[in-house]
């Protein structure tokens, strides 16, 4: 699998819940701490749930599974809840293969409630975008 697509991470918040949507392949170090420095903005926030539509990721590698991993202390320290919604079917396999799986808070992508702009093609241009090219 071909591991050089930009990867991108959107962020949103509203009045309980904050939302990510991951998109394109997480496979370096500098793309691991795009997605942990997402989510601690959204953790300072307050916000007691963040939902992750991951719908669109196409790959985790171990820096993105630990990234992954961190973020789920984080929040849990944090006394928030984060839901990771609609992985595709290779990407939970990742996820497995690892053990990861079993420690997330895993929905399919009809569960997700957070921001609701985090889902319409194309995205809203006003959303908070992080974007690294791999």
């Amino acid at each position: 699998m071909a591991t050089t697509a930009t990867f991108t991470v959107h962020a949103s918040s509203q009045q309980t819940n904050a939302g990510l949507s991951l998109r394109g392949s997480c496979h370096s170090t500098s793309a691991a701490r795009q997605l942990e420095q997402a989510v601690s903005e959204l953790l300072a926030a307050g916000r007691p749930f963040i939902w992750v539509d991951c719908r669109y990721l196409l790959f985790l590698s171990w820096h993105g599974q630990r990234a992954v991993f961190n973020a789920h202390q984080q929040a849990r320290q944090a006394g928030c809840t984060l839901y990771w919604c609609g992985f595709t079917p290779s990407v939970r396999g990742q996820l497995a293969d690892t053990g990861l799986h079993l420690l997330l808070n895993l929905l399919p992508a009809g569960s997700y409630q957070g921001p609701t702009a985090l889902l319409k093609e194309p995205l809203p241009a006003a959303l908070h975008t992080r974007t690294f090219k791999q």
